[in-house]
């Protein structure tokens, strides 16, 4: 697990929602990396001031065809993977509503 910040800022907001929202962007992450794999969190302020909060992993990615439902309240890939891993199927779901209370944007790329 690596944080990098490339920037120093700050930002606003509720922060236990932002840290809710972030946590559980890196607890994904770690949960569906296997071991010996890498998870990558960056903090970097954007040329036009915004800031952009990332969480990368080597884990095994996700089909097209599910991106678009991740966000959706108990939505699954894979139920068995679910039921062994963890999680409620809400995680993405409550980042997505974080982030749009704080005027930004969730963007989900595998």
């Amino acid at each position: 697990l690596t944080f990098t910040s490339e920037a120093e800022s700050e930002l606003s907001g509720a922060p236990t929602e932002l840290q809710s929202a972030m946590s559980n962007l890196v607890s994904n992450a770690i949960r569906y990396t296997p071991g010996g794999g890498e998870v990558v969190v960056t903090w970097r302020v954007l040329p036009d001031g915004r800031g952009e909060y990332a969480v990368r992993d080597t884990g095994p990615g996700i089909a097209a065809e599910h991106i678009p439902r991740l966000t959706e309240r108990f939505y699954r890939i894979d139920r068995s993977r679910s039921r062994e891993t963890g999680g409620t199927g809400l995680g993405l779901a409550i980042v997505k509503h974080i982030a749009q209370r704080h005027g930004t944007e969730l963007r989900i790329e595998s």
